[in-house]
């Protein structure tokens, strides 16, 4: 398996929960959650077509 790291630009969203992610892949964007060592989780949103031509080239 190879390891590959990439850097995607992304903006931190306010509201969270089902509906205001429904709300933001309306807008061409994909819904994540940052979590990290002893920090509260960071709720962010990544553009579409940024991951899926870093996934399928």
């Amino acid at each position: 398996m190879s390891h590959e790291a990439y850097e995607l630009k992304a903006e931190a969203r306010e509201q969270v929960g089902k509906g205001s992610a429904r709300a933001v892949r309306r807008n061409g964007k994909v819904p994540a959650v940052i979590y990290g060592d002893k920090q509260p989780p960071l709720a962010i949103a990544l553009n579409y077509k940024d991951i899926f031509y870093k996934i399928h080239g």
